[in-house]
């Protein structure tokens, strides 16, 4: 009687199945793996800056403007529409939706959300990856909330391109339980919760991270499985083996071009290229010896050859890069090729011979960089570098490697290394994002101009700085194209006669993901999944075959 009890129980169920799946309802199964070899840094709106914090950032919550994935088309989001901007450019009004809640329930108003925006103002300057520094202090003298769905941004100064920089990841309401009002909150515990298409229902650091739909969400990227889990990769060989297994849906980011190759010949497996604005440099304190010495800095670029880097670790597959400002950027130049000429190693120990190094008084350099998060072949190209400065025979370079969520604040915090690698994506797609955050107040641990508080701009190092900063700060509010792209074109020679930074390559990002993976036809780039020059990745577009 107990087995036919049963039977009938589980013939039942198998049914019951049967009809949910007829009529549509998705099942346990239709969860999408995605693996990366990024590592988390921050996850606080108000501290969060390297790409994968953003990305995650993104998904889980909302802006009052966004980007259509896959192309660099600026809509309304949570705004009812664009902002109603004052004769003389310095108030922005927006109205925000109505109907906008947090994954657990919340409901989003906006004297909730100028608070949580305030943190940018208030502990934004003091959390350690400097983002409030870079987007929002040098601009944004206030934000209030004079009703429930009016959000009121006061500027400093005009911007041309304010509107882009509410588009990012910074200006994203965070929950007020979840995100304290008087700290950063780097790693929250999970389950945590935003306003956007999905929340975090798990996250093991350095594992796992496990994204679920937001019930709530009433906006256009509505989530199509019922599942994301990104799966952290402590290397790209690892990742590239679990995609071509299956033990993951998406690879993303950071593979290098012999993994690509292998993988576009993987049956099942398609690769798409990513054209954005990927750059690759190595950053400096200005403040902090040897660094500190203009006749250094000359030299180091006047050693190092980018083609040796691009032909010897990327097999040709990137770009040499002669400016802060990257090809089809307004201003874009080549001004380190022109007034370097570099390789140029009798040119780099005349630099050096100006401050008294020799042979037998030689200048040690210390040099960091992450080992994975730009992909494994960062340390192959260091080592380069460090064969092309010391092939001057003055130049003694120590490299070290370190962990990224202990790296990037260490190095754009300003206090702890000479100099590092970094790269960088656009925040938002006009000129002064690959100038600005390299100069104004602190620079991202340039210290060209240190950091003072209640400064725009902070205070520059000497009178060259100055000059620098005069002209980024006109360019951000010359609305005539003209002038602005001269203004660029004058400030990257001076940022060049600085080494404000040192550009090396600029590289295509690749996607690589499984034939049962697609992106939605409904907006661009559905062949790299929706990811647009902009690299950002929208999760919710994604949809999984059985």
């Amino acid at each position: 009687m107990f087995k036919k009890s049963m039977y009938i129980i589980m013939g039942s169920l198998v049914i019951i199945s049967m009809l949910l799946t007829a009529c549509g309802t998705k099942t346990a199964e239709n969860q999408i793996i995605i693996g990366v070899t990024d590592q988390i840094a921050s996850l606080d709106p108000a501290d969060a800056y390297s790409t994968h914090d953003w990305e995650l950032i993104r998904n889980t919550g909302r802006t009052l403007l966004r980007w259509n994935p896959g192309t660099g088309d600026l809509v309304a989001d949570m705004a009812t529409g664009m902002p109603v901007i004052s004769d003389d450019g310095l108030t922005y009004t927006f109205t925000m939706k109505d109907d906008i809640k947090f994954a657990d329930g919340l409901k989003l108003t906006a004297p909730m959300f100028a608070g949580q925006l305030n943190r940018l103002l208030t502990i934004g300057p003091s959390c350690p990856n400097d983002v409030a520094d870079t987007l929002a202090i040098p601009y944004v003298e206030s934000i209030t909330a004079p009703d429930d769905t009016t959000i009121v941004f006061q500027l400093k100064s005009a911007v041309a391109y304010f509107p882009q920089l509410v588009a990012t990841a910074p200006y994203t309401p965070a929950h007020p339980d979840t995100f304290l009002a008087s700290e950063c909150v780097l790693f929250p515990t999970a389950p945590f919760y935003g306003v956007g298409s999905w929340f975090v229902s798990q996250f093991t650091q350095n594992e796992q991270l496990v994204l679920e739909p937001n019930k709530h969400y009433t906006g256009d990227l509505k989530p199509q499985a019922d599942k994301i889990i990104i799966r952290y990769f402590s290397d790209p060989q690892t990742m590239a083996l679990a995609v071509q297994n299956g033990e993951i849906d998406v690879a993303w980011r950071f593979l290098g071009p012999q993994l690509i190759t292998e993988l576009e010949s993987t049956d099942g497996l398609t690769v798409g290229t990513v054209d954005g604005g990927a750059i690759r440099f190595l950053v400096f304190n200005h403040d902090m010896p040897p660094m500190d010495d203009p006749n250094v800095l000359k030299a180091i670029a006047s050693s190092v050859d980018r083609d040796a880097i691009s032909d010897s670790v990327y097999s040709g597959t990137v770009n040499p890069l002669y400016s802060p400002n990257p090809p089809g950027f307004m201003g874009a130049t080549e001004v380190f090729d022109t007034m370097y000429q570099a390789p140029n190693l009798e040119a780099a120990k005349a630099f050096l011979a100006d401050s008294g190094y020799d042979e037998t008084n030689k200048c040690v350099l210390d040099l960091w960089y992450p080992p994975e998060h730009y992909g494994a072949e960062t340390s192959a190209w260091m080592e380069i570098i460090k064969q092309q400065l010391e092939a001057t025979g003055v130049f003694t370079v120590n490299l070290t490697a370190q962990e990224w969520s202990t790296y990037v604040p260490a190095l754009t915090g300003g206090n702890s290394y000479q100099g590092g690698v970094l790269g960088w994506f656009f925040d938002y797609p006009d000129a002064s994002n690959y100038l600005d955050p390299f100069v104004y107040n602190g620079g991202m641990g340039t210290d060209v101009a240190l950091a003072a508080d209640g400064s725009t701009f902070g205070v520059a190092i000497n009178d060259k700085a100055q000059l620098l900063l005069d002209l980024l700060s006109a360019a951000d509010v010359e609305t005539d194209m003209a002038k602005r792209e001269a203004l660029y074109v004058q400030a990257q020679e001076v940022y060049a006669d600085l080494v404000v930074t040192l550009p090396l390559f600029f590289q295509a990002e690749h996607i690589t993901y499984r034939s049962n993976i697609r992106g939605s036809s409904d907006f661009g780039s559905p062949e790299t999944l929706n990811i647009g020059g902009n690299v950002e990745f929208t999760y919710s577009m994604l949809t999984k075959e059985p």
